[in-house]
Formats: structure tokens, C-alpha cells, sequence
């Protein structure tokens, strides 16, 4: 019986003694696979650092994602290679934290993320910022950005975003270095512009009233006006509070007041009023 037991218990140590044995081979396996990526990516790494470097051999990805055309290819390649220069550069030379830096410095880029392939291209994939808005106040013009950051004009490119004019004084050194959600305790105070983020951000959100409004006005009262692209009344806001509701009178007017008088029977739509809407009619 004792003898059955020791036979029987062998049986157990042996095989795992097998597979304690099997492991460490295959750890050891794993080792010698690990050094040699190591070793073969090291003689890659130096054979790529002294690899003549041809411009063609940038490829550039701008994210089109909307109509906006600020930057090209060209314009992104200009940061990595300069096509003047044409002395010999070898692939090492580039450094691409250093390139990503400059063209993260465009002020119409949002982000771009540059990397080398380990068969000797850069590649540079691009993200271009999307204004909401182009600002008209004394004496200068600017764009505002979905995030509520101010963003100069291009030379390059105009985009067709909702024009906003009046009684605005905010210069554009104010304000160029914060968004809406990271102005510091200097400059908590609201100004014109947080508002007019609030309302353009409101309206690109809408295709319906992103395609129907074209112009909003700041009045002599600080009352916010909007210019439909369809009729010749306006619409007088106020201020952005109760969007909702003010949008939602407005599109039962739209489906239910104006398809029977015309679009051009009104010059105003005053929504400031809560739970009305005050019409002023043209008279000839």
C-alpha cells in the first residue's frame, strides 16, 4: 500500500518537473528573441541615421474635415525640408520633436504629430483649426475658433463662417492666448466675446440655423441681432440667455407665422420678450 502511494506520487513530481523545465526554455526562448529585435532594430537605427535623406520621401496628411484650406502640402513641408537647401542631409538629421514644435507654432494649425518609418519616410499628419465666426470690431478682424480661442486671418484662405460686427471693442491682443474655458482670474470679468462664443457655439451646433444665419450685429444697447440669409427682417436676441427657448419660438415662427404672411412682411423679430415674439411690420 505505502509502496502504491511513493509510485503513485513520483507520477505527480515527475511531470511537473517537465513543466518547470519547459517553462524555463521558454523563458530563455523569449530572451533570445528579445536581444536579437534589439540588436537588428539597433543596426537599423544606424544604418537609417546615415541614410541620405531624399525630400521626396516626406508624406504629408492634412485632415480636410471641413472646406477649410489654411495650410497645403507644400506650406507643411516647408517646416521639414528646405527645398533651397541642397546640400547632402542624412536621415538622422531630422529631429522630429523639434519639426513638430514649428508647425505646431502656425497659428491656423490645431495639432500635428510628425514620426519617422523604419523605411526612411516622414511622415507628418496635420490637424487645422475651425473658426465659428470672423469678429469685425475697431479697426481689425479675426476669427473665432470652436473652442472660443482667438484665431488672425489668413492670406491664404477665407472661410465662410458667420460674420459678427457693431459695437465691438475687443482687441485681439487681449484675448489670443486663452479659450473660453481657460481665461485666468484676470480676466474673469465677461466681455462681448464670451457671449458671442456662447451664441456662434450654439449655432454651429444647429445645421439648420448654422445654414440660416449669416450676420450677427451688436446694436447700440448691447442687444444681440441676427441677419437671416433668407427675408429682410432681423431677429432681435438680447442676450444668450434662454437659448433654447428663444431658438425654439423662433423655429414655430419660422414653420407656423411666416408661410403665411411671406418672409418680407416683418423687419424685426424681437425674441427678448420671455414667451413672446414682437413683430414689427414693414410698411410701404
Amino acid at each position: 500500500m505505502t509502496e502504491n502511494k511513493q509510485n503513485s506520487e513520483s507520477k505527480i513530481i515527475s511531470p511537473s518537473g517537465r513543466t518547470r523545465g519547459a517553462y524555463a526554455l521558454q523563458i530563455i526562448l523569449w530572451m533570445i528573441t528579445i536581444v536579437g529585435i534589439v540588436v537588428v532594430l539597433g543596426f537599423v537605427n544606424k544604418s537609417q541615421k546615415s541614410r541620405v535623406f531624399n525630400p521626396d520621401e516626406v508624406r504629408i496628411n492634412i485632415d480636410y474635415e471641413t472646406e477649410n484650406r489654411f495650410v497645403d502640402e507644400d506650406g507643411v513641408k516647408s517646416y521639414v525640408v528646405n527645398l533651397r537647401d541642397t546640400s547632402k542631409k542624412y536621415f538622422g538629421d531630422y529631429d522630429v520633436l523639434s519639426i513638430e514644435q514649428k508647425i505646431n507654432g502656425n497659428s491656423a494649425i490645431k495639432d500635428a504629430q510628425v514620426y519617422k518609418t523604419i523605411d526612411g519616410k516622414i511622415v507628418v499628419n496635420v490637424k487645422q483649426r475651425r473658426p465659428i465666426a470672423r469678429i469685425f470690431t475697431k479697426g481689425e478682424s479675426y476669427y473665432l475658433d470652436e473652442y472660443g480661442s482667438l484665431m488672425p486671418l489668413s492670406n491664404k484662405y477665407t472661410s465662410r463662417v458667420v460674420v459678427v460686427n457693431g459695437r465691438l471693442n475687443e482687441p485681439f491682443a487681449s484675448r489670443y492666448k486663452f479659450n473660453y474655458n481657460q481665461l485666468p482670474d484676470s480676466l474673469t470679468s465677461k466681455t462681448m466675446l464670451d457671449d458671442l462664443f456662447i451664441l456662434t457655439n450654439y449655432i454651429d451646433k444647429s445645421s439648420f440655423w448654422k445654414a440660416q444665419i449669416e450676420q450677427i450685429y451688436v446694436n447700440k444697447d448691447l442687444d444681440l441681432e441676427l441677419i437671416p440669409k433668407v427675408g429682410n427682417h432681423k431677429i432681435v436676441l438680447g442676450g444668450v440667455d434662454n437659448l433654447d427657448n428663444k431658438f425654439a419660438r423662433l423655429m414655430v415662427f419660422y414653420k407656423k407665422g411666416l408661410p403665411k404672411t411671406g418672409w418680407n412682411e416683418y423687419s424685426e423679430i424681437n425674441l427678448k420678450f420671455k414667451n413672446q415674439i414682437v413683430c414689427t411690420k414693414i410698411y410701404n
